[in-house]
């Protein structure tokens, strides 16, 4: 496991943990009868943490006894296999896919965390944008439903590429990270826009990187849609 990254199995009791905490909390409060069962998490640019924040939500959801399955849908800069210390060459979502594996022969399970499943992106080269706007993946979704809780996607910054405004169209909603200092208002803007054009329901912004003092928010979770 990568420690630093995965600060809410590494230090369970720190205050970044209970940041991650109180997200999950927000979430739960705003998700009444289980209208965001599958959500996206993307990013207007690239080192905004992303798949960090996606990766200690769903440790969280799991802690809270839910059944989760994160799946790295960013096929083009995979993270989830390294934060988590799986073999990046082993089958994922796009052997899935494409060879019309089952989902249960590739899950990968985490020690300490029986409801938490992880799909990693795979190791087949393929067209990420046709792979992920297929047929065979809205179905596979449709699947993921009926088996977990809460099903969380990571993917490709939507600003850079399609993919997360592809998948959109197929989850309940959508987290858009955003990086303190480092992120223009400009971009964050226009990423609203990218996604607003393919009708994704933005859910909430979250906030990485803030630089707080003691008993600061880590992490400022807005449960109104992104202005």
């Amino acid at each position: 496991m990568d420690s630093q990254n995965l600060i809410t199995l590494s230090d369970p009791t720190s205050f970044i943990t209970e940041s991650y905490k109180l997200l999950r909390t927000n979430l739960n409060f705003k998700n009444l009868n289980n209208r965001y069962q599958v959500m996206l998490v993307t990013s207007a640019g690239k080192e905004e943490g992303k798949s960090t924040t996606i990766s200690n939500l769903a440790v969280t959801f799991a802690q809270a006894d839910k059944r989760v399955l994160l799946i790295d849908a960013d096929l083009r800069l995979p993270q989830i296999s390294t934060i988590f210390n799986i073999n990046k060459r082993k089958n994922g979502l796009s052997n899935m896919l494409v060879d019309e594996l089952p989902l249960e022969s590739l899950v990968n399970k985490i020690e300490k965390l029986e409801k938490l499943e992880i799909l990693t992106a795979g190791n087949k080269h393929v067209s990420p944008t046709e792979l992920l706007n297929s047929e065979a993946f809205e179905t596979f979704i449709k699947k993921c439903r009926e088996e977990y809780d809460v099903i969380l996607i990571d993917t490709p910054p939507v600003l850079s590429f399609a993919d997360a405004s592809i998948i959109s169209n197929v989850v309940d909603g959508v987290l858009l990270v955003i990086a303190a200092h480092s992120t223009k208002k400009a971009t964050i803007i226009e990423a609203k826009k990218n996604l607003d054009k393919v009708g994704a329901a933005v859910i909430g912004v979250i906030l990485t990187k803030v630089k707080f003092k003691k008993n600061a928010n880590y992490y400022r979770y807005n449960a109104d849609k992104a202005k």
